[in-house]
């Protein structure tokens, strides 16, 4: 992979315990942690190379590593390639394991953005969800976070848990923003098979979901926070580079088990089985991206975000007027108030993230 400043995902495959709604790629006992990562610096050797823009170390939980590893792993990132000045450098955590040391080794490493897995204020609803912290523990992490000199603090929240309330999201997000967490992801819970909360029999309701998403959106925004994707949001000045990169289909690598990398034209996926890419069996798949797929991803990714999609860009991957050829969708979608024209291309209106893969389908 060619780059002129990319992105680097490091996949920390680690928990403590396994959240009833879980469906990644984590392990709760059986790999040696140490042996990851030594597999995982033979990676970064082997595959990153160049300008990095940003890093974003998730998981998983990273701050359930042993102490110095994290140090190891941003000592081989920076042996095989440059950081660039502005370098947004990311890691996620859970509140129970943000511990003063993890900071303090996190902030060594020039980690300068904290993800927090916070989910829920709620503490009946983190124990019904098989969360290991609570509330108090949430602000504490914030608190300590930005003693440490980490300001930008993003938090997570999952609406559609079972027993949630529009006063639970009400109380989180005014907490939160009160606490000045300058980005906030609010993700709609999907129940996967194979998960304790699906054998439990629960199931999300999509209207009840819509209702508490709203809910936050209409809190965020009450407090100066803007959408700039269908479930992130922030203060002026603090969008996720990295992710912003993802929706923006820059390129970047994806190291460690079951991790991605997207090359401009081509996509590779790691092995999903912790125990085989340790072994150093990364059985790397690849996926060759051609001209209609390019588009294709360019719309289903763009349209996510607050700056839609550009004309000029829609013209270079179709190879013909795409607006011309999509003028009678265009002019409907306008007319049923869905999109809306800006500078150089569309982009979703406000009621449309409710409707966004009905307007997709329409557009490709």
């Amino acid at each position: 992979m060619t780059n002129n400043g990319a992105g680097v995902y490091v996949h920390i495959p680690f928990c403590h315990s396994r959240c009833a709604y879980c469906s990644f790629v984590s392990s709760v006992g059986g790999v040696n942690v140490d042996s990851y990562v030594a597999t995982l610096i033979r990676e970064i050797r082997e595959r990153v190379h160049g300008t990095i823009d940003s890093v974003f170390v998730g998981g998983g939980t990273p701050s359930v590593l042993p102490h110095g590893r994290l140090t190891e792993i941003f000592g081989a990132l920076r042996s095989v390639s440059s950081f660039s000045p502005d370098c947004e450098i990311t890691t996620e955590a859970n509140p129970e394991s943000c511990t003063p040391a993890f900071l303090d080794e996190a902030r060594a490493c020039g980690v300068n953005r904290l993800s927090l897995g916070v989910q829920s204020l709620n503490d009946t609803v983190l124990v019904r969800i098989g969360r290991r912290h609570t509330a108090a523990q949430a602000f504490a992490a914030i608190e300590q976070a930005q003693a440490h000199g980490l300001k930008n603090v993003n938090a997570d929240l999952i609406v559609g848990l079972p027993e949630q309330t529009e006063q639970d999201i009400r109380y989180a997000v005014n907490a939160l923003c009160e606490r000045s967490v300058t980005h906030m992801s609010v993700y709609a819970l999907s129940v996967e098979e194979n998960t304790p909360l699906y054998d439990s029999g629960y199931r999300t309701d999509d209207d009840t979901a819509a209702d508490l998403y709203e809910t936050a959106y209409a809190c965020l925004r009450s407090h100066g926070m803007q959408r700039y994707e269908v479930s992130n949001f922030c203060f002026p000045g603090y969008r996720c580079k990295h992710n912003f990169g993802y929706w923006t289909r820059k390129p970047y690598f994806g190291v460690g088990a079951a991790a991605h990398s997207f090359s401009g034209t081509v996509r590779s996926y790691n092995t999903s089985d912790i125990a085989q890419y340790v072994a150093g069996n990364r059985a790397e798949r690849f996926e060759s991206i051609n001209a209609a797929e390019a588009l294709e991803e360019y719309v289903m990714l763009g349209l996510r975000t607050v700056d839609g999609i550009a004309f000029s860009e829609l013209n270079r991957l179709s190879g013909t007027d795409w607006k011309k050829s999509r003028e009678k969708a265009l002019n409907r979608l306008s007319t049923d108030g869905l999109i809306h024209f800006t500078e150089n291309g569309i982009a979703l209106a406000e009621k449309a993230y409710f409707v966004m893969n009905d307007v997709i389908v329409r557009l490709i």
